[in-house]
């Protein structure tokens, strides 16, 4: 064997020299880099979608609140005149505790007090700049009088009370009329309600209804709702609101001896500004919208046959790595630049919706 070539072999097995040695280390740590870029990146991309996702979820949830209650605004059971609605609540005829049921849609413009009532349930807690919507309507209850009233001002003597409490605004009709109280005392699950004047709010303004309902007419609950923008108080997040008759277990806040009251339910995160236009009948005839005006700008509340609605979305969480957004967002012809300044995303979302117990 050629010592020569033994040396050789001898001398390529003595290891990495150090340029080969730091050439390698070099290699090592671009592909650490290159790993560790990539995860941040995709966590990047996964918050940003979860975000994004999130926005999306909580606007399509405030639309289907707002277009299902808008849509049902008007609905009087199988009466189909609201003038044959008899509204026995105090101060009903200036829409105190939203109980005039004369006026089924109301709008507040920019956060002053409802048209056209001029009311002011919830306008303190309004986001300054952003409109609400007002809707009212009857919701069956599947209850029904047991027995014939001998009088008018006799209780209301149904098959089941079910969930009712003392405090709940409630209608009674027969399709030909319907009474609208406020219920003063509750007897057994299956038993009376009484409507006497008291101390309740609103309270009743006569004991007496305007007829003695038959066996078998329908009892249902008065819905009204007043939808605004507000801010939690707690995470100082904006947030769409619904002021409404509120019967859960809460604490007797106003004093009047029930538990029912009026106070203003978060309903969905992230809404930062909604803007309202109403649809109206100018013709008065054709039961179709000729122009969409802004509430104050309204003629005629009772010609009102649609609603358009466009919310203003923002993510919950800041993204620090995308830029500042200073973008100034178009609601349905206002201008709309949130303030301050921050690295949220945001999308306007829009829908125009019937009132169909007004177009039908």
């Amino acid at each position: 064997m050629n010592p020569m070539n033994t040396r050789i072999r001898h001398k390529q097995q003595l290891g990495l020299s150090l340029i080969e040695l730091m050439i390698a280390i070099v290699i090592g740590v671009l592909l650490m880099a290159g790993t560790a870029g990539l995860l941040i990146s995709n966590k990047r991309i996964y918050k940003e979608q979860n975000e994004m996702g999130r926005l999306q979820e909580n606007a399509r949830f405030a639309m289907e609140i707002l277009i299902k209650d808008i849509r049902r605004a008007g609905y009087s059971g199988c009466v189909d005149r609201t003038n044959a609605v008899t509204n026995h609540l105090n101060n009903a005829g200036i829409d105190t505790y939203m109980g005039n049921f004369n006026i089924l849609v109301e709008g507040s413009e920019a956060a002053s007090n409802w048209y056209p009532s001029n009311s002011n349930e919830g306008v303190a807690d309004m986001v300054a700049g952003s409109d609400g919507i007002t809707i009212k309507f009857f919701e069956p209850l599947s209850i029904e009088l047991d027995f014939t009233m001998p009088s008018t001002s006799a209780v209301v003597s149904v098959d089941t009370t079910g969930d009712i409490a003392v405090g709940d605004i409630l209608a009674v009709t027969d399709c030909d009329s319907a009474d609208i109280f406020q219920v003063t005392g509750v007897t057994g699950t299956n038993g009376d309600l009484a409507h006497q004047t008291g101390s309740q709010t609103p309270g009743n303004a006569s004991q007496a209804l305007s007829k003695a309902y038959a066996d078998g007419a329908s009892v249902e609950s008065l819905v009204a709702r007043r939808y605004f923008v507000g801010t939690n108080p707690n995470t100082g997040e904006t947030a769409l609101f619904r002021l409404g008759p509120d019967t859960r277990d809460v604490d007797d806040i106003d004093g009047d001896g029930d538990t029912t009251e009026i106070l203003p339910q978060e309903v969905i995160e992230g809404v930062e500004n909604m803007q309202v236009l109403y649809g109206e009948d100018t013709a008065g005839n054709d039961l179709i919208a000729d122009t969409y005006v802004s509430a104050d700008a309204v003629t005629n509340w009772n010609n009102v046959v649609s609603a358009r609605i466009s919310l203003l979305m923002r993510t919950i969480q800041e993204d620090f790595t995308a830029p500042l957004n200073t973008t100034v967002y178009n609601l349905l012809g206002t201008a709309v630049d949130p303030n301050p300044d921050d690295h949220r995303r945001r999308r306007v979302f829009t829908s125009t919706i019937n009132i169909r117990n007004r177009t039908n």
